[in-house]
């Protein structure tokens, strides 16, 4: 098999993205001088942006990968949830299947970027704590709505600690997948990890994987901590991703790709999503790990959150395979 043909694999998989959305806002502006007032630099304001963040942006990952995507999460009822409505409307995404819940804020992570390319600066507004019964009731109701609609291949839970994957909410997804006979794929934290025992993949990145073992992780034991994290969680596959030096199953090595890394921001999404499409489509093949390394390095040089674009994959799909 080559890219090419496991791009095209893509293109009639859908994956139901369940987890934590939020708002990426991005304050563009130049660096003019430092503050009188405080040792800063004073920023003149350009414009402004929002994208789809979180959950949402691995849902379009996979839209932008070729596949289908519907997202599942929940935002407040303020105006942060409107300009999320907008920029996945805008997006092509839709927000057919989101819970607000007014007693919380939208998730918003808001950036200034100076000269095009320095993030200065970032501010969070967010709520961490456990969504309620109510509104978990809600959002598997949800689930089971684009379930329906979708007729998926694959539910992937984006776990960013916000509070809306609950040990409730993750068990029924994985019974959900488990019953459809469909790849259950989180994307997790340490301190979430276990709860997605049974899971057909889990995936860390390597400070947080070093997290849960309590251990440094180096490229050439990567394997065998992949396969440690692997029998600690119950899962059925292990990713560690190990930023510029590729990524490691409890199986093998993935090599890293050689670019100038301008923003990593959202890579994690981009290499999720296009595993997930991967296991839906062919399995469990070297194949969809190595894919994921080339489409992650797409994104990481662009700033802000990115998808991989329609040239990013051509290019791609021109490369042979193996190499």
């Amino acid at each position: 098999m080559t890219f090419r043909e496991l791009l095209q694999s893509f293109q009639d998989r859908s994956v139901l993205v369940i987890g934590d959305v939020m708002l990426d806002e991005y304050i563009y502006g130049t660096a003019t001088r430092i503050s009188p007032e405080a040792p800063v630099m004073v920023i003149r304001h350009r414009e402004t942006s929002a994208v789809p963040g979180g959950a949402a942006n691995v849902a379009l990952n996979v839209l932008a990968l070729g596949g289908h995507a519907a997202i599942i999460g929940v935002t407040g009822a303020d105006a942060a949830a409107k300009d999320f409505q907008n920029a996945i409307s805008n997006s092509g995404l839709g927000g057919d299947f989101l819970v607000q819940d007014p007693s919380r804020p939208t998730t918003r992570k808001t950036r200034v970027v100076a000269n095009s390319a320095h993030q200065v600066l970032r501010i969070d507004q967010e709520v961490t704590e456990a969504i309620n019964r109510d509104v978990e009731a809600a959002l598997l109701e949800r689930l089971d709505s684009a379930i329906a609609n979708q007729r998926p291949d694959a539910i992937l839970a984006s776990d960013y600690q916000k509070g809306c994957l609950t040990d409730f909410v993750i068990a029924s997804a994985k019974a959900r997948a488990h019953d459809l006979g469909i790849p259950f794929i989180a994307n997790a934290k340490p301190s979430t990890a276990h709860r997605y025992a049974g899971a057909a993949l889990v995936s860390l990145n390597k400070p947080e994987s070093e997290a849960l073992l309590g251990r440094e992780i180096h490229r050439e034991d990567a394997v065998r901590a992949a396969e440690e994290f692997k029998q600690v969680v119950g899962c059925h596959h292990a990713l560690v991703t190990l930023s510029g030096d590729g990524m490691a199953t409890e199986e093998f090595l993935v090599d890293p790709i050689s670019v100038n890394v301008f923003d990593p921001a959202g890579a994690g999404d981009t290499a999720i999503a296009t595993i997930a499409l991967g296991l839906a489509a062919v399995g469990f093949q070297k194949i969809c790990f190595d894919l994921a390394a080339q489409t992650a390095g797409a994104v990481v040089q662009r700033i802000g959150v990115a998808v991989p674009t329609s040239e990013d994959l051509e290019r791609i799909a021109s490369r042979g395979y193996p190499f």
